[in-house]
């Protein structure tokens, strides 16, 4: 009964954490959208965003935004029935994370936990595999 009590307590950590970071990005990609439209309407002067401190198209920076929530998404809802596939997804988007918003100090923090639940849920796939052989 411990054991299911820390899981769950685990499990919730794990899905705190993603979908923290799903809202952030999402909340990014939807401010970026509006300076973009601002920026191309000539009331807003700053038409770009950063990567590693490197300047880049506002624009592109919604995108790669939007994309590091939509792949985060992805790679927690398909986790439970293909974790590798989950784990890939979920690395790649914590990678441009990373890379966008560094300087969040929960940013690093939630990356961490969810990559950790997304190998958890693959040390939980196997054993689920051995189990039913």
């Amino acid at each position: 009964m411990v054991t299911d009590s820390r899981r769950s307590v685990w499990s919730r950590v794990y899905a705190t954490a993603t979908w923290t970071l799903i809202v952030a990005f999402v909340f990014l990609a939807g401010a970026h959208l509006v300076l973009t439209v601002l920026f191309y309407l000539g009331i807003w002067e700053q038409g770009v965003g950063y990567v590693f401190d490197y300047e880049w198209p506002v624009w592109l920076i919604m995108v790669i935004d939007a994309l590091a929530a939509f792949l985060l998404w992805t790679g927690y809802r398909r986790g439970t029935d293909s974790p590798w596939l989950g784990l890939t997804l979920t690395s790649v988007a914590s990678l441009i994370m990373l890379a966008r918003a560094l300087w969040m100090v929960f940013v690093p923090i939630s990356i961490v936990l969810t990559v950790s639940g997304s190998i958890g849920r693959i040390a939980t796939f196997r054993r689920r595999a051995e189990v039913r052989t």
